[in-house]
């Protein structure tokens, strides 16, 4: 035997044994079922959020704007809108059902800037303890506007100072 030949070493063979574990369908089957569950998973739009305090941002002056109040009723899901600054009777939203009250929000709006049309903010102060879903019942009433839809909209936050 030559040297040559000693040296040549061909690489091992692999056997049916060792074959390599696929794992695509795997990967496949995991983006399917996060994909579902994205799918068919709902936000509550009950449950309150807690926002964090303001560090900055625009200072909205009441007295140009349209305002809405949103309070925190006595129940979880309760609470209460408000016309503008007060929290008189008279300026209630009255109703329990969502669609009545997004119709009265939408008419206190339309009929405030048809008075003043040179206001150009819509203005939602709403407690820390009030759920989303409130907050969205007045923006969908507000959106039922159609001078509010050409205005601007702000969610009120409390400030750090």
């Amino acid at each position: 035997m030559s040297s040559q030949e000693t040296n040549d070493v061909l690489p091992r063979r692999k056997s049916d044994d060792e074959a390599d574990l696929d794992i695509t369908p795997m990967i496949d089957i995991t983006f399917l079922l996060l994909a579902f569950f994205v799918m068919v998973s709902k936000m509550d739009p009950q449950l309150p959020v807690d926002l964090p305090q303001a560090l900055n941002g625009d200072v909205i002056p009441e007295k140009n704007c349209v305002v809405l109040v949103v309070l925190k009723g006595a129940g979880d899901d309760e609470y209460s809108i408000y016309k503008g600054l007060t929290k008189a009777g008279a300026d209630k939203i009255v109703g329990d059902d969502p669609v009545e009250q997004e119709e009265q929000i939408a008419q206190y709006v339309e009929e405030t800037l048809s008075r003043n049309p040179t206001i150009q903010t819509i203005l939602i102060k709403a407690e820390g303890e009030v759920t989303t879903g409130a907050v969205e019942t007045v923006k969908r009433g507000v959106a039922g506007s159609e001078l509010g839809l050409t205005r601007k909209l702000y969610v009120a936050v409390e400030s750090t100072q």
